[in-house]
């Protein structure tokens, strides 16, 4: 990648100072998944340090049903204190996660613990450095952002059921202003195997999903996305997604063709915005791959789509 966005260093695992804005936001978000049972889960954190509160949990998803209420476990907090441990060797957030390094920018320990229900222990080890989103690309213009794949493996207990975890899922990172109006449609979707993986950002319009940026790695290069796009099938009652292909160039030349079906999805609810988090099964070159959709929309354009596709 031979563009001018900034590298990440070992100084990054740790909370940044913030800036004067108070919308000033940093986020830590670990995925995790059961493919065979269709198990999709989430760690997810958000720090604001000029408000002073701490947000996010546990989010854990089956085929079962796909509201916050019904799935097997979710907890969404929005007003929890600050850390008292910035990294960047430990975090401890009040929202039940911990992160502990093993390795700078590749290798982490992560808990997360209710008090009550759920307890997860995990390990992610990455495959791939982290990769920069572009500086000043859509969805965090104003931020710094990055993207990588890793395996997980461990366990959690939910309800006295241990379940296993070994799998190739995806974490980012962000710090930068974020406020809670001005949501716009994006695609984020990825893939990740030990050999393969492969992350888009896209622009959804109603004349085509077009891909705008994102990452492959094969044959143990990362290379930028540079033109791409997105076909979706959609339920045509509820409208979340049912179906995916992607095809993709990188800046080397290399064609990604990528075909997904479903098996699972959560509905996660934002201020003025909803993101639909359904698990995918991808089929890149002949290889199966794991991966995930987030299919952003304001909350008042999912509602006129879904109400003009049911008039049809």
């Amino acid at each position: 990648m031979d563009d001018d966005t900034p590298m990440f260093g070992p100084e990054d695992d740790a909370l940044h100072e913030p800036s004067e804005d108070f919308y000033e936001t940093e986020t830590f978000w670990f995925s995790f998944f059961v493919p065979e049972r269709s198990i999709g889960a989430w760690l997810y954190t958000s720090v604001r340090q000029r408000a002073g509160v701490t947000a996010g949990g546990l989010w854990l998803w089956d085929a079962e049903a796909v509201e916050p209420w019904a799935i097997p476990f979710f907890q969404q907090f929005a007003w929890l204190k600050l850390p008292t441990e910035r990294g960047p060797e430990r975090l401890s957030f009040a929202n039940g996660t911990s992160i502990v390094r093993r390795t700078p920018l590749m290798a982490y320990d992560l808990t997360f613990e209710d008090r009550q229900r759920i307890r997860v222990d995990l390990q992610f080890d990455a495959v791939e450095p982290p990769v920069p989103l572009l500086t000043g690309a859509p969805p965090y213009p104003q931020g710094h952002h990055f993207d990588q794949t890793g395996r997980v493996t461990g366990s959690f207990v939910l309800d006295g059921e241990r379940t296993e975890v070994d799998c190739y899922a995806m974490r980012d990172r962000s710090w930068g202003p974020r406020a809670e109006r001005g949501y716009r449609r994006v695609g984020y979707t990825w893939g990740a195997s030990a050999d393969t993986s492969f992350l888009t950002y896209t622009a959804p319009t109603a004349a085509a999903d077009d891909v705008y940026t994102g990452y492959l790695r094969r044959d143990g290069q990362v290379a930028r996305i540079v033109e791409g796009r997105r076909r979706l099938d959609r339920h045509p009652q509820h409208g979340w997604v049912t179906g995916m292909e992607i095809t993709a160039t990188d800046e080397f030349g290399r064609r990604l063709e990528a075909t997904a079906t479903t098996s699972s999805r959560m509905i996660l609810p934002g201020s003025t915005s909803i993101c639909i988090n359904t698990l995918l099964t991808w089929t890149v070159d002949g290889v199966e791959l794991v991966g995930e959709d987030q299919d952003v929309w304001p909350i008042h354009e999912f509602r006129a789509a879904v109400r003009e596709a049911a008039r049809h």
